[in-house]
């Protein structure tokens, strides 16, 4: 991990996207996510709340067609599966990008904000 010369929030975020997107289970991409960084999460200077959060982050979006939620959505509101990727899966890659934008900037300020 240490040769790749990531931020570690892109990291974390970048990890739990790739395992969302190739397992689509938002729970198994992020405790898979927590225990394969926990160690350079705990080596680094970054704040374990905010890489908690960048995790959470990347688990939001891609929701591809292996995911049971793409089916529920694509189902409840009757949408084709293109529509649900355009509307349910972009839309989800985007909140997680800005919540990592945000996260990256609250790290900016985590040793002047309490509870960082």
């Amino acid at each position: 991990m240490v040769e790749f010369n990531i931020p570690i929030l892109v990291l974390c975020f970048l990890t739990a996207q790739i395992i969302r997107c190739a397992q689509g289970s938002t729970t198994v991409a992020l405790m898979t996510t927590a225990a394969i960084l926990s160690s350079t999460v705990v080596a680094s200077t970054v704040s374990p709340i905010l890489c908690a959060i960048a995790i959470c982050a990347g688990g939001i979006g891609l929701s591809l067609p292996n995911d049971s939620g793409f089916w529920a959505i694509s189902r409840f509101f009757k949408i084709d599966v293109k529509d649900t990727i355009r509307a349910w899966t972009i839309g989800g890659f985007i909140s997680g990008v800005t919540i990592l934008v945000i996260v990256s900037i609250l790290s900016m300020f985590q040793d002047v904000l309490p509870g960082l």
